[in-house]
């Protein structure tokens, strides 16, 4: 997914944003379409379909011209963003998805081939909001009060569904020594 394809079929963008705008939009792509990419395959469950969700998330970006206080505020918008197109497109096809983690990030958190495909499979099986609060703590590196901010959520609630997503887990993987 390219940028430039991004840029070539959404020229309906308001003329009234600024060159500054237009040319910082390569540059938050590069920084966050892994991020974004992510957290769309991680609610949509195919490449195909987070592909799509995640181009449409830079094009609500383009579209609003907004402009943001930090690298952290802009990258905060983007994953609620992506979260909240990601849920529309599940209201309006009417049926849930199962969703995958890319195997490689699996492998960054030092599991063997044998253990990232298993940890995947139980991954898949969890509810989509334990998925994605499981990566944006593990895998993004967010704490707890930042991910209640980021998803409108009671930090207590998002306690709760990350020892409640951990608990499924280690359930479902047998108890060999997983936390």
């Amino acid at each position: 997914m390219k940028i430039s394809s991004l840029v070539v079929h959404h020229n309906h963008v308001d003329n009234n944003q600024t060159d500054g705008m237009e040319r910082a939009i390569p540059d938050v792509y590069d920084r966050h379409i892994d991020t974004v990419y992510r957290v769309c395959y991680s609610l949509m469950g195919n490449k195909q379909d987070a592909e799509d969700a995640a181009q449409s998330v830079f094009v609500k970006l383009m579209e609003s011209g907004k402009p943001f206080a930090d690298a952290e505020h802009e990258k905060a918008w983007l994953i609620v963003t992506a979260r909240n197109h990601c849920r529309d497109l599940h209201r309006k096809w009417w049926k849930k998805k199962v969703v995958d983690l890319d195997p490689s990030t699996l492998e960054l958190v030092g599991a063997t081939p044998l253990e990232s495909r298993e940890l995947e499979d139980n991954l898949r099986k969890l509810p989509s909001s334990y998925r994605l609060i499981l990566y944006l703590h593990y895998y993004e590196g967010y704490k707890v009060a930042e991910i209640a901010v980021m998803l409108k959520l009671n930090p207590n609630t998002v306690k709760s569904q990350m020892r409640s997503a951990r608990k499924r887990l280690k359930l479902q993987m047998g108890d060999e020594g997983y936390e």
